[in-house]
């Protein structure tokens, strides 16, 4: 009885290692740019968003920026950001502000293989949670604790 015990556990261990090689890393440095596309679309700065990203033209990023009601005061969280694997691409979101509740704005970029962004998309911090909730794989850059100070960029 212990060996055949033994023995799924290994398997089941060996099936989950088999699972987790299909999952690409995410780049440290799509969380930084994330930050950073947010801070510059709260300034205007559409044709940067652009550069910086590799997505989309400055007009389309200014009709992006439209939809949100709290990105235009220029003062943005820099912190929290979190990514999750959804079984065919990254999902990484950065909250406009302190996630204080479910109805803060939030920009969701994809990325297929974890080094470049492929897509983007505006959503809502409730939304987020549920979506990474479901992922069996989450990476926060900087997790959102109640409570600790979130630094807002002036």
């Amino acid at each position: 009885m212990k060996k055949w015990t033994a023995c799924i556990v290994v398997l089941a261990l060996l099936c989950a290692f088999a699972l987790a090689e299909g999952v690409p890393g995410i780049s440290n440095d799509l969380f930084s740019d994330a930050k950073e596309a947010l801070s510059l679309l709260s300034y205007g700065e559409y044709q940067k968003v652009a550069d910086l990203l590799g997505l989309g033209e400055a007009a389309d990023w200014e009709t992006f920026a439209g939809e949100f009601k709290t990105l235009d005061s220029g003062t943005v969280q820099r912190e929290v950001s979190v990514a999750w694997w959804t079984g065919n691409a990254w999902l990484l979101a950065v909250p406009v502000s302190e996630p204080k509740s479910a109805g803060v704005e939030a920009i969701v970029f994809t990325s297929a293989d974890g080094s470049a962004f492929s897509g983007y998309q505006r959503s809502d911090w409730g939304s987020v949670q549920s979506a990474y909730a479901g992922s069996s794989y989450v990476t926060w850059n900087e997790e959102y604790v109640a409570g600790t100070p979130v630094v807002i960029a002036d």
